[in-house]
């Protein structure tokens, strides 16, 4: 069973895709990677700009689809036709799902903090230095020897405490929101747990843990979004670190601007 390496991959929107790799098609998310065996696949159906690949199923079992949308409609039609024609006419009779494996690519939340603090960062920066500007026009820049260390040191503090009070709230939210389940030891991999998505595809998390089995929570929508559950106490020692920098950040930052509002003010020698 071969495909003509001549058959052009499909593109998605946010540089997602679908294309032939060897004996096998590769379905790009914008989270992970889908790698399907060609024996894995009982057929391709072309619905609009949308291919639906259906896997194979025991007898008697409902099989399950996986969708690639957001395509032209007349490629989505040529690539199911060439994939169909290359796919036996009698496909095994074996759960198709157990032969799919995952690569996750990145974590879009995680990116999207990331951003958002050095955008914060950014901000930060030029309040300090438009700050630092303001005393110096105004005839006061002994006031930088408070200015600077003070703003630098909060801006430090409030970018360190957002940061680290990320996966509370992810594990916040995915509680709430998410799917909880129980994830089991692979043997021989140390810190290796494995968990089931709703369409039966297994997933690996990483907790190094003595126990058999760990509590995972994933998002119903991502199923590779996951976080392990931790117990009450440890949630709590996170965020008071986490409100801690925030603390220190916000009084580091008032001493910037009080030290701004003295210097224009005249008090104190500055």
């Amino acid at each position: 069973m071969s495909i003509l390496s001549s058959t052009p991959p499909l593109r998605g929107p946010e540089g997602t895709g679908l294309r032939v790799e060897g004996e096998a098609l590769l379905l790009r998310q914008p989270q992970e990677e889908v790698h399907i065996p060609l024996r894995a696949v009982g057929r391709l159906r072309a619905e609009g700009r949308a291919v639906a690949i259906e896997l194979t199923a025991a007898p008697g079992a409902v099989p399950a689809v996986l969708r690639f949308e957001g395509v032209d409609e007349a490629a989505a039609a040529a690539f199911a036709d060439a994939v169909n024609a290359a796919l036996p006419e009698e496909p095994e009779a074996v759960d198709g799902v157990q032969d799919l494996s995952g690569n996750r690519l990145g974590d879009r939340h995680a990116t999207l903090l990331f951003r958002r603090l050095k955008r914060m960062a950014l901000y930060g920066t030029l309040a300090i230095v438009a700050l630092s500007v303001l005393v110096c026009v105004t005839g006061h820049p002994v006031a930088l020897l408070a200015i600077i260390p003070s703003g630098f040191f909060g801006l430090l503090f409030l970018v360190l405490g957002t940061g680290g009070g990320y996966p509370t709230y992810e594990e916040w939210y995915l509680r709430r929101h998410g799917v909880t389940v129980t994830a089991d030891r692979v043997p021989g991999q140390p810190g290796q747990y494995v968990y089931v998505d709703p369409m039966g595809l297994q997933r690996n998390v990483r907790k190094f843990a003595s126990t058999w089995t760990i509590e995972v929570a994933y998002d119903r929508r991502d199923p590779g979004r996951v976080v392990v559950l931790r117990s009450r106490g440890m949630r709590w020692l996170d965020i008071a670190m986490a409100g801690s920098g925030l603390l220190i950040g916000f009084l580091g930052a008032a001493g910037a601007v009080a030290a701004t509002v003295v210097a224009l003010l005249g008090v104190g020698g500055f």
